[in-house]
C-alpha cells in the first residue's frame, strides 16, 4: 500500500498531510515521525519493511512541512494533538511510534502527551536530543543551525531557501540534487554510500525536496525548535515498566546526533533500553537493519526488558 498524498482538516482548520506505506492488512500501525528538513515521503524508506510484517506506517508532514499548514507559533508540546486527531480520523485506538533524527522530540512529546493505553511502544532511530545535553562531535553546519535559528528564525529560513529552497524550485531536477548531494559531504562515510545507493537516493531526494514545497518557513520553525528549550525535560518523559516502552537506536560514530547525545538522554531516561550500532553513522543501518528495529518496536509491547543497554554490531556490508 502506498497513498502518498493523503489529508485530514484538523478542529482547528489547519491541514495536516500524510503518506501510508506498508500492508494493505494491517496487524499493527505506526505513526512515522520524519527527520529534518524532511517530509512524509521519508516513510516510504520503511515500506518493503513494514509490508514483509504486516505493518501499517503512516507519515505525517509537521506543520509548514510537505503539504501541511503552517501552524504560527507551534510548539512541540502542540504536534501530539495532530497525532491523536489523524488516528481518530483514521479509526485507529492502539498504535506505536517510530522517530526518526530530528523526529525524535515529536516521539518523546508523544509518549510524554498520549494517553499509555493508546500509544503502545516507541523508538527513536538516530534521534536528536537537547542541545543543552552538548553537541560535541556534530558537523560544524548542523551546530550553527542549532545557535542561531532560537535567535534569529527568519535568517535561518533564508539561509536554507538559499541553499536548498531555490534549487527545490528550478526547473531542472539535477539543480537540486547536486545541492542535496553537498550537504551530506560531511556526513559519515557509511552514511554517504547508504544515501546513494540507487534503491535510497531518489527517496531521500524527494523527501527532502518536498520539505520546501510552501517555502522554508517551516523549516526555519523547525530548527528554530530543535535548538531552543522543548518545553519539557526528558527526566519528566516516564518510560519503562509500568509505562511505555522506548527503545533508543544510534551509530556510535553519528555525525549529525553525536552519541554523547544520546548517551546523556539515556541517563534521563532510566526505564529505556539504548541499542548502540558499533561503526554506523546517522543513517546508513536504517534500510539494512529497518527488521531488526520494526520488530523490536512491536515485540515490545507491554513487555519489559531488564535490560538497560545493549551493544550490536553490524557485519553486513552494502553491496
Amino acid at each position: 500500500m502506498q497513498q502518498e498524498n493523503e489529508s485530514l482538516k484538523l478542529p482547528d482548520g489547519r491541514k495536516l498531510s500524510y503518506a501510508i506505506y506498508g500492508s494493505p492488512v494491517p496487524q499493527r500501525t505506526i505513526i512515522y515521525l520524519h527527520g529534518y528538513p524532511s517530509s512524509r515521503y521519508e516513510g516510504k524508506l520503511w515500506h518493503s519493511s513494514c509490508a514483509t510484517h504486516n505493518i501499517r506506517l503512516i507519515a505525517p508532514d509537521r506543520p509548514g512541512n510537505g503539504l501541511s499548514t503552517f501552524q504560527h507559533n507551534r510548539r512541540i508540546l502542540d504536534f501530539p494533538a495532530d497525532i491523536l486527531a489523524l488516528t481518530e480520523h483514521l479509526k485507529i485506538h492502539q498504535f506505536y511510534v517510530l522517530g526518526v533524527a530530528e523526529g525524535a522530540p515529536y516521539a518523546l512529546a508523544c509518549i510524554k502527551e498520549i494517553p499509555k493505553e493508546r500509544l503502545l511502544s516507541a523508538s527513536i532511530v538516530g534521534g536528536l536530543y537537547p542541545v543543552k545535553l552538548g553537541t560535541s562531535g556534530m558537523i560544524l553546519p548542523s551546530r550553527i543551525v542549532l545557535w542561531i535559528a532560537p535567535w534569529m528564525t527568519s535568517f535561518t529560513a533564508a539561509l536554507f531557501d538559499n541553499k536548498m529552497g531555490r534549487p527545490s524550485r528550478n526547473e531542472d531536477p539535477r539543480v537540486f540534487e547536486d545541492a542535496l548531494s553537498r550537504e551530506v559531504e560531511n556526513w559519515h562515510p557509511g552514511d554517504q554510500k547508504a544515501i546513494r545507493c540507487a534503491n535510497v537516493w531518489p527517496t531521500f531526494v524527494a523527501m527532502t525536496k518536498e520539505s520546501f514545497h510552501q517555502g522554508s518557513e517551516g523549516v526555519g520553525w523547525e530548527a528554530k525548535l530543535n535548538g531552543s528549550e522543548w518545553g519539557f525535560e526528558l527526566a519528566h518523559v516516564h518510560v519503562g515498566e509500568g509505562e511505555v516502552p522506548l527503545t533508543l537506536w544510534h551509530g556510535k560514530d553519528d555525525r549529525n546526533s553525536p552519541i554523547g547525545m544520546v548517551e546523556r538522554a539515556k541517563e534521563l531516561l532510566p526505564g529505556c533500553v539504548l541499542r548502540l550500532k558499533e561503526g554506523e553513522g546517522h543513517f546508513g543501518f536504517i534500510s539494512r537493519d529497518a527488521d531488526e528495529i520494526l520488530e523490536d518496536l512491536v515485540r515490545r509491547e507491554g513487555k519489559e526488558e531488564k535490560e538497560e543497554f545493549m551493544m550490536v554490531s553490524v557485519t553486513q556490508v552494502y553491496e
